[in-house]
């Protein structure tokens, strides 16, 4: 399912040592898949104001440049928080990992639960975003079927295609 595929992303995106990101609280199996694989956990914690959970972008950008983010694990609506992420706020993210040459990986699984609001998908929101962004999404939360582990994995751009799926034949689950 969709933490084989951040787990793909990592191994994909990233080498041993190198630093990713991501904002707890967040479902545990981002931090997992961050460590089991040897790379550095960076956490861009979500700030809680007024009983609404916020970005800290100072902090992402700061974060981003000190420890050499390599890689961004979105989870876009948010898991546990239950954020719908606005097109402004997914906007000021996307312009700073831009300018970073940061990878964005956007676990979008939850996007058919949204009730206030509206879900933006990452890729969508500027024609660039497609040169550094891998969309995850999945019908086990919509339909009750987790068990199955099936996943769409998106990718617009060619060459992060390619590297994704090397990892996902060497894990033997290509088929």
């Amino acid at each position: 399912g969709v933490v084989f595929a951040l787990a793909a992303a990592v191994r994909a995106y990233t080498k041993e040592g190198d630093s990713v990101m991501i904002q707890r609280p967040v479902y545990h199996p981002f931090t997992n898949v961050v460590k089991e694989n040897g790379r550095k956990l960076v956490n861009n914690p979500l700030v809680l104001e007024n009983g609404k959970y916020h970005m800290d972008y100072e902090d992402m950008e700061r974060k981003i440049t000190e420890e050499q983010v390599k890689l961004f694990l979105l989870c876009s609506p948010h898991n546990p928080v239950s954020r719908v992420w606005t097109r402004e706020e997914l906007e000021k993210l996307g312009d700073i990992c831009k300018k970073h040459g940061v990878i964005v990986v956007s676990d979008e699984i939850h996007a058919d639960f949204v009730f206030e609001g509206k879900h933006q998908v990452f890729a969508d929101l500027k024609p660039e975003y497609k040169d550094f962004t891998v969309i995850c999404t999945s019908p086990g939360k919509t339909f009750n079927i987790a068990g199955l582990q099936a996943s769409n994995i998106l990718i617009p751009n060619e060459a992060l295609r390619e590297a994704f799926a090397k990892q996902i034949t060497a894990a033997g689950y290509s088929q």
